[in-house]
């Protein structure tokens, strides 16, 4: 049996434009979270080791300077990835820049 993913991780996400950080929150298959820029919020699925979902990334502040990694905003990304040992690994695509890739990795962080 896996353990579930459920919890609190810090995050690192990256493109070829851009790298950035942020928190994340799972839950009851919900994603809430955000950094200094943007929020996100959206669903995931576990099924083993294996992880699906979407999120949403919207602006909440007020200096435009700073710009997603998708260089775009709002953006959907959808995602699958592997969950271990307290890491969830994924890659994903925003539906407004699909060749652009990211990747991200999620760091359990103690409850």
């Amino acid at each position: 049996m896996t353990d579930t993913i459920q919890g609190f991780y810090k995050a690192a996400f990256e493109t070829a434009r851009k790298k950035s950080h942020g928190v994340i929150f799972l839950r009851d298959g919900k994603i809430q979270g955000g950094d200094s820029t943007f929020l996100y919020v959206g669903a995931y699925s576990q099924s083993g080791v294996t992880v699906t979902g979407h999120l949403r990334g919207i602006r909440h502040s007020s200096d435009h300077s700073r710009m997603s990694v998708f260089g775009i905003e709002p953006f959907d990304v959808t995602f699958d990835g592997v969950a271990k040992d307290g890491y969830v690994a994924i890659e994903g695509y925003a539906r407004e820049t699909p060749g652009l890739p990211m990747k991200a990795l999620l760091t359990r962080v103690e409850d």
